[in-house]
């Protein structure tokens, strides 16, 4: 295990309101590659999986006003969530070494609004299905690469 002052982001994924996975993107932080070992069948059944254990949390809160789960830390990296208001939600892994790093948080908000500005706003793509969107993925790309990049 290699811990690090500065988090790594090392794949996005965006499950839709009804656990599907909608986006997934893998990329490369350091040579390591961030379960980039999985294939598609995978990668949806831990979509859902992500999705189910994120509603079970609110459910059994034993406070009320929780928003469920938004940070899951393990022995070699880090796994943040942010829901939209619409109920899609948007997570990343990033190697170990950030848990609640705000910076972490700002990413996550930053591809929400790309996610609003070059998916949603595109004419030809269909609410809660699979995102083939290149201006997105572009931006998306600039983002995690400022991310991986900020000292």
């Amino acid at each position: 295990m290699r811990a690090t002052s500065v988090a790594k982001v090392s794949s996005i994924w965006i499950v839709n309101k009804s656990g599907g996975l909608i986006f997934q993107k893998t990329y490369d932080v350091g040579g390591e590659s961030g379960g980039a070992g999985l294939d598609t069948n995978a990668q949806l059944r831990l979509a859902s999986v992500w999705h189910s254990l994120h509603a079970i949390s609110r459910k059994v809160a034993p406070v009320s006003g929780c928003t469920g789960i938004e940070c899951l830390e393990c022995d070699t990296f880090d796994l943040f969530c942010f829901q939209s208001s619409t109920g899609t939600k948007f997570f990343v892994t990033t190697v170990k070494g950030s848990a609640g790093s705000p910076t972490t948080h700002a990413a996550l908000r930053r591809a929400y609004q790309a996610f609003c500005d070059y998916a949603l706003k595109n004419p030809f793509y269909e609410v809660e299905m699979p995102v083939r969107c290149e201006l997105f993925e572009s931006n998306l790309g600039n983002i995690v690469r400022a991310f991986n990049e900020r000292s």
